[in-house]
């Protein structure tokens, strides 16, 4: 069907070609037959234009992202209906996005994708400053024209900062896995740190050519945005500076209080890090470490500190993951999954909503005390 539209009339354009598909939608490259020009034009998948609050959504937001200006945001040209689709007229950038150069590269020097950064996180600081999330930061909304000067595009998952809307609903999941935040997960309030979470599993990419949790099913890369720590680059590229490892922690962490303020502030330490040393060989830092140690007076005895206390939060994910509700709903999904004949589609279906109630349980106070208790009464046996 899609092919059947090439060289047909669509609301004021000519559809020349297709450029790419993607869970919303379909592009074209087009020409404005008024102004003879050629644009990206994206129509909607029709799915969308019969949900209601989604024509609201998209009318209002659309309006806040055309009204962007700035050199590294594609502009807008006109969003409309047409047909009952709905659509996007865009600047039409000749080049590639970014994650076709990753899969022709594999990773970037460290000196270009910081770059790069520091152009998607300008873009990204224009879009919070006029109240819009972009949600779905990653390579592919990223296009590089033949100088690689970086357009962030994609704003049609955008949200208005201001206050939840009835058409933004608690609990809806919008992003990418590979590069989505703790807070989308578990349905909290999102807002500019939810970028810059993005933008930093964005980076790990770039320098490494990996995703940030290479883990191959989708509950499996939702459990690792929300329990495992933050990857560290330099273990997997001796080119990258421990510094880096260092920014991307902070800017990956769990809780967005703790992450840079802005996008632009974690592309300056990304900068800062690319220009730092690189780590040193284990060989030249142990002889520093010997000669430091034969100038330095030894310092007095110390009395034994008792041993630390261990780290509760491992004890926090265990007595969430065996909370009943969560297991009976795990067993009852996997059960009804065998009985509709469905057991590999119920499977997938059962492990996302367990993550998700799992990493709910993970932060219920009661839950936490029950872990504290049990690990108590460990410790006193």
């Amino acid at each position: 069907m899609a092919d059947a539209l090439i060289g047909a009339p669509f609301a004021g354009y000519r559809i020349d070609e297709l450029v790419g598909r993607g869970g919303m939608g379909v592009v074209y490259r087009a020409t404005d037959l008024a102004l003879e020009r050629s644009v990206a034009l994206k129509l909607l998948a029709p799915d969308l234009a019969r949900d209601e609050s989604f024509r609201r959504r998209f009318a209002t937001e659309s309006k806040v992202a055309a009204s962007l200006d700035h050199p590294n945001v594609i502009p807008i040209y006109h969003a409309g209906e047409h047909d009952d689709v709905l659509y996007l007229a865009m600047r039409y950038v000749r080049g590639e996005d970014l994650r076709q150069r990753l899969q022709q590269s594999g990773r970037l020097e460290p000196v270009a994708a910081a770059r790069l950064v520091t152009q998607v996180g300008s873009a990204l600081d224009a879009a919070h400053e006029a109240g819009l999330v972009h949600r779905d930061v990653k390579p592919a909304n990223v296009l590089l024209d033949g100088h690689d000067h970086a357009y962030l595009t994609d704003f049609g998952l955008t949200k208005r900062l201001a206050a939840e809307t009835i058409e933004t609903r608690a609990g809806q999941i919008l992003g990418t896995l590979d590069y989505i935040a703790p807070e989308q997960i578990r349905g909290d309030p999102l807002g500019p740190y939810t970028d810059v979470y993005a933008l930093a599993c964005m980076t790990v990419h770039l320098l490494t050519g990996s995703v940030p949790f290479p883990v191959e099913t989708d509950e499996g890369k939702l459990w690792s945005h929300l329990s495992e720590p933050p990857p560290r680059p330099s273990t997997r590229c001796r080119d990258v500076s421990l510094a880096l490892d260092a920014v991307l922690v902070r800017a990956m962490a769990k809780e967005p209080s703790l992450r840079f303020a802005t996008a632009g502030e974690l592309a300056e330490a990304v900068a800062a890090g690319v220009a730092a040393p690189l780590r040193r060989r284990a060989e030249p830092a142990a002889r520093v470490a010997a000669a430091r140690a034969r100038q330095t007076p030894a310092p007095p005895p110390r009395v034994a500190a008792p041993p630390a206390a261990a780290d509760p939060r491992r004890a926090f994910v265990v007595e969430a993951a065996r909370e009943p509700f969560n297991l009976a709903v795990l067993g009852v999904l996997v059960v009804l999954g065998v009985a509709l004949g469905a057991p590999a589609l119920m499977a997938g279906l059962a492990a996302l909503v367990y993550a998700v109630a799992v990493a709910r349980s993970y932060h219920d106070p009661a839950t936490r005390r029950r872990a504290l208790g049990r690990q108590g009464a460990d410790t006193g046996s």
